[in-house]
């Protein structure tokens, strides 16, 4: 497997890369970007991309280091040109793939959600913009942008460790569905944390939405449509409570009772700090798979 990682290289002397074997052409322009010489690397990588002498895999190579190295010159018109030239050219092989997001700044997924996925996976490129890495079961719209920076560096991080410090982060209440689980590879530089967790959750199909102080995370099918609450905020903390029993007391928080659709059993285990209460009725309801409706004080749950 390619690596965009440090390479140690023995000097090359300097010569037009057309001049050179493509595997020489091709360690010089690593070694130039290894030490940040991105000028220089471009150039190589720019000849190599072009030289009849070299390989489709080596052509292939220079064009995605020629992406990376242009991006470094600020030069975001000839590093997407590049990019989408290494995207149309690419071929069938995973590692391949997984070379050139990790060249567009992609998070990536562990190797068992990798395998599942790799084909489903797509690149958009489109002008005036960054290329943006599309993958299956996530809506194609960009990242929120609205927190502060934070800066971060997983490998094959997992979910359950990554959601604990995203609720410090944030100070938000952190909501998961149970069924939430993966791995993911990535680092982020300065980046606002809204972005950041967007990024991290899309490699393995989940989303997060924000309302209010709660942020939830699990399928994007699955969140909540509600994005306004009323109720007087509460505290609460089950810890291994039956499930109507919880629901009940929610809602005599705001003056109501529970009507429960017949076979709806479980436990439940929350915590939530300061939730206005039809919002903590609505994620105690949505993270059991409940669907729930309201007339006049009586608020019926049944199965989704």
């Amino acid at each position: 497997m390619r690596t965009i990682a440090p390479v140690l290289a023995v000097a090359i002397a300097a010569g037009a890369a057309w001049a050179e074997e493509p595997a020489q052409a091709l360690a010089r322009g690593k070694l130039a970007s290894d030490l940040g010489r991105y000028d220089e690397a471009a150039a190589a990588f720019a000849a190599l991309a072009e030289s009849p002498e070299a390989s489709p895999e080596q052509r292939w190579e220079a064009l995605v280091r020629l992406g990376v190295s242009r991006r470094e010159l600020e030069d975001p018109a000839g590093s997407n040109r590049a990019f989408e030239d290494a995207w149309e050219s690419r071929t069938q092989d995973p590692e391949d793939l997984r070379f050139l997001l990790q060249a567009l700044g992609s998070p990536l997924p562990g190797d068992g959600r990798w395998e599942e996925v790799w084909r489903d996976v797509s690149v958009r490129f489109a002008q005036g913009a960054p290329p943006s890495v599309l993958w299956p079961g996530i809506p194609d719209r960009p990242c929120p942008r609205s927190g502060h920076d934070i800066s971060l560096d997983f490998k094959d991080g997992n979910y359950q460790d990554i959601f604990r410090l995203f609720a410090d982060i944030t100070g938000f209440n952190v909501v998961v569905n149970p069924a939430t689980q993966g791995l993911v590879t990535h680092r982020f530089n300065h980046v606002p944390w809204d972005q950041a967790l967007c990024e991290l959750l899309a490699p393995n199909g989940y989303a997060a939405q924000q309302v209010e102080n709660v942020l939830w995370i699990g399928r994007p099918e699955e969140a909540s449509q509600r994005t306004r609450f009323a109720g007087e905020p509460i505290d609460l903390h089950y810890r291994d409570v039956d499930l109507h029993d919880a629901l009940s007391r929610i809602a005599a928080e705001g003056g109501a009772r529970v009507e429960m659709a017949p076979g709806i059993i479980g436990r439940v285990t929350l915590r939530l700090v300061q939730v206005r209460w039809d919002q903590a009725f609505d994620v105690l309801a949505n993270v059991n798979g409940l669907a729930w409706s309201r007339e006049g004080d009586v608020l019926s749950v049944r199965k989704r």
